[in-house]
Formats: C-alpha cells, structure tokens, sequence
C-alpha cells in the first residue's frame, strides 16, 4: 500500500523516470568505457584513472554546484543537464574512433554535468514526498539503481556484442534524452532564498551557501554519523567497480562480456529483495543502527568468502557460491544505504538539502580518487584478493567502531 501511495504522485513518477534512464545510462556507460579501457590496454591502472576523469569535477566545482542548487530552480538543472549529456554521448559516437583518450575527456564532461543532476534529484524527492513515504520513496530510488546496474550492465555486454560500442553509445543518448522528456512534466521549485543581485553581496551569498552546508554537516552528529558511513561505503563500491573487469578474468575466470551476468545479475537481485524487505523490518520498529552493525558483518564475511574460499572449487561450484556471496553483499548494502540516506534526509532541512547532497556528492569523490588510483596499483603488485581483503578488514574496523562508539557518539 505504501508504494501505491508513492507511486500515485505523478511528481514522484517524473523524477523517477528521469533517474531510471539516467541511472541506466550511466551504467551502460561504464560497461563498455571500462571494456574497450580494459581491451586495449590490459591495465588495472587506466581503468582506474577513469574513475580520475570522472572524479576530477566534482573536486573542482562540486562545491559550487552544490551552493548554486539551493538558489535556483531545481526543474530547469535537471532538464539542461539532462539534454547536454545525451548531445555528449551523441558526439562521443561520432567520433570515438579519433582516440582512445577522448574517452577520458567525455567523462569529465559528463560527469561536470553530473554534480548539478545529482544533487538535484536526491534534493528534490523530499519535495514530492511526504516524510512518512521517504522511506519508500529511497527504497524505489535504490531499487531503480540496483535495476538499472544489472540491466545496464548486462545490455551493455549484450549491445556490446551484437552490434558493437557505437549503437550502443547511441542507445545511450536517446535515453537520457527520455529522460530529459520526463523532467519536462515537474512543477518548478522555487529557491527559499534568492541570492543577491549586487555582484559583491552576490558572490558572498554565493560561497555562504557553500560554507553553510558543510557546516551543518560538521556540527550535526546525526546528519555527520550517516555522511561518514555513505561515505566509505560509496568509496567502496567505486573501487570494485573499476576493478570489475579484473575480478572477472582472475577470481571467477569468465569472458568479460557476460562478467554482468555473474557479478552483477546476483548483486542487483539481492539489492532488489533488500530494498523491497527492508522498510518492512524497519517498520517494525527495529533501529536502524542495528539493521547497519548487521549488514556491516555480512558484508565482511561475504568478502572474504568470495576472495579466498569460493575460487577454490571447480567452474560450475565457483560461479554458484559466488553468485550467492554477491547477492547476500547486495542484500546488506541495502540495509546500510537505505537507512542511512533515510535518515540523512530527515535530519536535514529543506532549505539546506541541496548543499547537504551536493557536497555529500562532493566528498564521495574528493576522498575515492586516491584509493582508487591505489587500488588499480595494489591489483597490478598484489593482486585483486589483496585488495578484497583490505576492504573486508576496512568493513570489520567500521562495524568495530560502530558497536562500541556508535551509539554515545549518536547521543553525544
């Protein structure tokens, strides 16, 4: 009933369209740019300095970006960013072929584009939903994402296949251009405040804002608490991302094209049943505090399981334990983001979520570009296993932290 209620509200519908083209596309993008990166060099290292490409605007006007949202029109920022990445991609097919490199530079600018659309969206769903059905609201949110990383992926390496990188760059750009269409329908929505039109009070204003949201979230433990988890979480996933490619040829040994199928097809699966089971448990009253110490251990164990028992037996064994170890990964991700977004949302004003968002989104990318560099080093040296087991001693440590400080820091 609750999502009945959710997905009656045709604003909510909009938005939600925009992300499930936006989301989709952006996971066929990183498919086949981390394929042909992969196929051509054979490196862990040019995989990752994509993610260096893709990380480098939000360093330098992820900050501005975040401070402009909470001043204009959130409408008019999803449908310019919307249509410039489809043109983007559009010209990218045209001229892939001139080089190599210019893979690098076509991320950068769709991903400048991203720091405004981002921020917006997420800023934008408390304005469609009442508080009570943000929960629900977050959990289709997530579940589009978990969907469209699947689908994504696995009509990526489909497309990729049949038809080759070009139509599938074209694919790409018709949908974000469905989902420029979507974000035409919104209503506006208007700034609480209007930033001076003195060009002196103006440029004030301008980084008052800025300054404005990362105080808050320095001053706010219980807008801070779930910025920090997201925030090693979000690196986390960046990192296995880049390095998919590598754990599909070295851990479960299978052709890159179909690596959506085995690794992905089980994560987005156990997502999609985390984010559909999980409001249910918190609706019972159940802390969501404790519902993210038990998904932090999951995940540890479902780590270390994957990188050093499941290569260990034959073919058909190895892809059965591994799909299972990644989907029950999927499946806790949920029970840490879901809460922790919800309760981000709800501890932030309207008036300042867009610079809570935009510098979340800010952060999330300032400290991941030097661990995934790192990391494509660590795989080269030390191979993918090491790197896995970093990051399940990384999750241990965080859940350890959590169980004995969490609650007094949370008080406090």
């Amino acid at each position: 009933m609750e999502y009945k209620s959710v997905l009656k509200n045709r604003n909510f519908v909009y938005i939600w369209v925009s992300q499930i083209f936006s989301q989709l596309t952006i996971n066929m993008m990183n498919f086949v740019l981390l394929i042909r990166l992969f196929e051509v060099t054979g490196s862990a290292i040019s995989t990752a300095f994509l993610w260096v490409a893709y990380a480098l605007p939000a360093i330098l006007i992820g900050p501005f970006a975040s401070g402009i949202i909470d001043l204009v029109d959130r409408k008019k920022i999803l449908i310019v960013t919307n249509l410039l990445q489809s043109l983007t991609i559009f010209l990218y097919a045209m001229a892939f072929r001139s080089s190599i490199f210019l893979l690098y530079e076509v991320v950068f600018i769709y991903s400048f584009l991203n720091q405004f659309y981002l921020p917006s969206e997420t800023a934008t769903l408390p304005s469609v939903l009442d508080k009570k059905q943000l929960v629900h609201g977050n959990s289709l949110f997530f579940i589009t994402q978990q969907s469209s990383l699947v689908l994504g992926f696995a009509l990526a390496g489909l497309l990729n296949t049949l038809f080759g990188f070009r139509d599938t760059l074209f694919l790409c750009s018709g949908f974000l251009f469905i989902a420029f269409l979507s974000t035409l329908f919104l209503p506006k929505f208007k700034p609480k405040e209007a930033i001076s039109k003195k060009f002196e009070e103006g440029v004030f204003d301008f980084f008052r804002h800025i300054f404005e949201g990362y105080n808050f979230i320095k001053s706010e433990r219980k807008v801070l608490t779930p910025v920090l988890l997201l925030l090693v979480f979000q690196m986390a996933v960046q990192i296995c991302i880049v390095q998919f490619p590598v754990m599909a040829k070295n851990i479960l040994a299978i052709p890159l094209n179909a690596a959506s199928v085995y690794i992905l097809v089980p994560a987005g699966i156990g997502a999609i049943i985390g984010a559909l089971t999980l409001p249910k448990i918190l609706k019972k009253d159940v802390r969501k505090k404790t519902l993210i110490d038990a998904s932090l251990l999951i995940i540890g164990i479902s780590v270390l399981l994957l990188a050093f028992v499941a290569p260990l037996f034959v073919y058909t064994l190895r892809v059965l334990i591994s799909s299972l170890l990644i989907a029950s990964i999927g499946f806790s991700f949920v029970g840490i983001l879901v809460p922790s977004q919800t309760f981000l949302q709800e501890s932030t004003p309207e008036n300042l979520r867009g610079r809570v968002f935009g510098n979340f989104s800010f952060l999330v990318t300032a400290t991941s570009v030097l661990p995934v560099i790192f990391s494509g080093s660590i795989v080269e040296v030390f191979g993918i296993r090491f790197l896995l087991f970093m990051l399940a001693a990384m999750v241990f440590f965080v859940y350890a932290i959590s169980k004995k400080f969490g609650n007094r820091f949370l008080a406090g």
